[in-house]
């Protein structure tokens, strides 16, 4: 399995820009019912930037566009903001892959917190969440998140693309 890790993946004063909006008061966050269809115990938050084919986010031209223009990206299925709240003990979500056709995933942290990304599920190879680290792989890749305990917020931006 193969997959590319990037620190410091964007420009910082890009980076601090998009980071004060994603964790303002004033940006819409949508509740999530569970973290995959398996795992109905853990709920999160999304903001959706784009899916089938239609931008939902006033802030993608900004943000989302120069990020994928730096992915080399040539087609985007989503993106998207998650938002996972605090939990006094930590939870994994089912090991699960994106999309059900072989695309792009990246995932790009948007604060260090010690919740983290499991990929390779017989080796479990933990991806730290680290801020502006970005972590990209074969869409078809089982991966797994693990929640956080240490911070109120863990932010994530999910995208798929060709």
């Amino acid at each position: 399995m193969v997959f590319i890790i990037k620190e410091n993946f964007l420009d910082k004063e890009f980076f601090n820009d998009l980071k004060k909006i994603l964790f303002s008061d004033d940006i819409g966050w949508y509740f999530r019912n569970h973290l995959t269809t398996f795992n109905k115990d853990n709920y999160w938050f999304n903001h959706c930037f784009f899916n089938n084919f239609t931008v939902f986010s006033s802030i993608f031209d900004q943000f989302i566009k120069p990020i994928l223009f730096k992915l080399n990206a040539k087609a985007l299925v989503e993106a998207r903001a998650n938002l996972y709240v605090k939990n006094n003990v930590a939870y994994q979500s089912d090991w699960h892959v994106d999309r059900p056709f072989e695309c792009t995933t990246a995932i790009l942290y948007m604060n260090t917190c010690n919740g983290y990304t499991l990929i390779n599920k017989d080796k479990k190879l933990k991806i730290n969440s680290e801020e502006n680290k970005i972590l990209i792989f074969n869409s078809q890749t089982e991966h797994a998140i693990v929640s956080q305990t240490d911070v109120n917020r863990r932010i994530i931006i999910n995208f798929n693309y060709f």
